[in-house]
């Protein structure tokens, strides 16, 4: 039953799906973007800000936090939109483009890390 709903919100709205899609889209491409920097033992900057420089430093892994958060956001957004979806559609094309607006924010910080590191 819950796999039957699951189905239908996903694949017979459009706009459900080219949500998604995209959404996982800019997800993979941030991991990928992220991939690029190489294993350092030291410290490396995770932060540049405007005003002061580098800002924030830490061990390599640590970049692979943006997208992890990219995703978690993502799944708790489909897991809202799920269940208000067949309440109110509008609500939940909101949560998921608002999920895309949070990739698209975290894929251009995941490029300015890439742009300091490299």
């Amino acid at each position: 039953m819950l796999a039957r709903k699951f189905f239908r919100f996903l694949v017979k709205d459009k706009v459900i799906f080219l949500s998604v899609t995209a959404i996982l889209l800019i997800n993979v491409a941030t991991w990928i973007n992220l991939f690029q920097i190489t294993k350092v033992d030291g410290l490396i900057p995770l932060h540049y800000n405007i005003y002061f420089g580098i800002d924030y430093m830490g061990e390599w892994y640590k970049i692979f936090t943006l997208p992890l958060i990219g995703l978690i956001v993502f799944a708790v957004n489909l897991f809202i939109s799920i269940f208000v979806y067949f309440k109110d559609k509008f609500i939940s094309y909101i949560l998921l483009v608002s999920a895309i607006l949070v990739q698209i924010i975290i894929f251009l910080a995941s490029l300015s890390v890439v742009w300091i590191n490299t």
